[in-house]
């Protein structure tokens, strides 16, 4: 009897955690899960063609600062983190590259992250930065888009500016399909912080539907 006691009370003790573990993944929510931004179109900017499907950024006409070639340059096919620096570079443009740096240094062998600056037609100061940072970070990309093009670009494409933080504080999150993912203001190390948890969030989550198509093809 008192054995039957003793088995009794060890399947109980296995059978709790065995429990939570199921209610938890069953009826818990994912906390840990980035936001995908306009998956029902834009319809409320009078300046953008209205769209009810979900929103992709489109390829932008841009000049590369380094080598001055020119060519769309596509949102899909890795992770960027898109920054607009203003006309003139004061002390929160200093402060968002410096942030920038950070979230390169702490991805790099982790999630590798492509950080992609674009600045209108012409901007001194983006050929300064280019000037300043492609040697410490030559994978940046610094690009112009075209007068006629780029106010449109951030407008409908990157959907800018955001009403709570500056344009020019505003650090956008673009996945592999080209879909938004989040605005941080990167003026701000606890929202970078954010910024560095979600880039690596989506990475895990497309290493993890790689892995699992390799096996379901394997």
């Amino acid at each position: 009897m008192q054995k039957s006691r003793k088995i009794g009370l060890l399947i109980l003790l296995l059978a709790i955690p065995i429990f939570f573990i199921l209610f938890f993944e069953l009826f818990s929510t994912n906390h840990y899960a980035v936001p995908v931004f306009y998956e029902n179109g834009i319809d409320s900017l009078a300046a953008c063609k209205p769209s009810q499907s979900a929103h992709r950024v489109k390829p932008l006409l841009t000049q590369n600062t380094t080598n001055q070639q020119t060519r769309p340059h596509l949102f899909t096919d890795a992770v960027q983190v898109v920054y607009t620096p203003s006309a003139k570079c004061e002390s929160a443009c200093v402060t968002m590259l410096e942030e920038l740096a950070r979230v390169q240094g702490v991805l790099e062998t982790q999630a590798p992250t492509q950080i992609t600056l674009i600045a209108n037609s012409g901007s001194p100061s983006l050929s300064l930065l280019a000037q300043r940072y492609k040697k410490s970070q030559p994978s940046w990309l610094f690009l112009e888009g075209s007068e006629r093009e780029y106010p449109s670009f951030l407008q409908c494409e990157l959907v800018l500016p955001r009403f709570n933080i500056p344009l020019h504080e505003t650090l956008v999150l673009v996945d592999r399909l080209g879909q938004i993912r989040g605005y941080y203001r990167g003026t701000d190390p606890s929202e970078v912080d954010r910024l560095i948890a979600e880039i690596r969030i989506l990475e895990y989550s497309t290493d993890s539907q790689e892995d699992y198509s390799q096996d379901r093809t394997g």
